[in-house]
């Protein structure tokens, strides 16, 4: 299973700078404040979803699918190589964030407090993991090409729904919410998530091992 998890940061690693100046151009834009200052770690979120679609359709495009299955790794092997290099890659991609947040805090507080902006990329990372979690079986199950199209509309109505909860948010100023529940709210949060990559890691697996290669 690792080899395939190699296999896929060997093929990745020729956009690893595109990745990287991403990440730059939107900082600086950020610093210059013509960005608001959120977008250094949104990118995470962004970035989760396009590395896991940049390898299946390399795999379309080689074929790859069929001998990978035929190895010792087996079906199960390439489903779980997929899962781990996806969650590795927004793992990568939100620690790289967290260095530039903290940098360019400390050379400009004035832009926020570094509290608030890591508390906004621990819910962006987790965001991006519940977005593979939806997304890969549906890569598994139709491949790139299809999914495309299907996962933009995913990521569209994912953040259609939080701007929603946002502004319903801010008609309940008359609602008392308990503190308990914004206590307990980062935990339920990352309680979902792994149970819901987990959930998402055997669906996708079923799917896999019924599929025609």
């Amino acid at each position: 299973m690792m080899g395939m998890v190699y296999k896929d940061f060997l093929v990745q690693r020729k956009q690893l700078g595109y990745y990287i100046a991403f990440f730059i151009m939107y900082t600086v834009l950020a610093v210059m404040e013509i960005m608001p200052t959120a977008i250094m770690y949104t990118m995470t979120v962004l970035i989760g979803m396009l590395v896991p679609m940049s390898t299946f359709a390399y795999d379309d495009l080689a074929r790859w699918n069929k001998y990978a299955a035929a190895t010792p790794a087996g079906r199960r092997g390439v489903v779980a190589g997929k899962y781990v290099f996806s969650l590795l890659a927004v793992l990568l991609a939100a620690a790289f964030s967290a260095v530039l947040v903290v940098a360019v805090l400390m050379l400009k507080p004035e832009l926020g407090a570094v509290d608030e902006m890591l508390i906004g990329l621990l819910i962006c990372t987790l965001i991006s993991i519940l977005i593979d979690a939806v997304i890969l079986p549906v890569f598994i199950k139709f491949g790139a090409e299809k999914s495309r199209v299907i996962s933009i509309i995913i990521f569209v109505a994912i953040f259609g729904g939080i701007l929603l909860l946002g502004q319903l948010a801010e008609t309940m100023d008359g609602i008392v919410i308990p503190e308990w529940f914004f206590l307990a709210l980062p935990g339920l949060l990352v309680l979902l998530t792994i149970g819901g990559y987990i959930i998402s890691y055997f669906i996708a697996r079923g799917i896999f091992e019924k599929k025609e290669l």
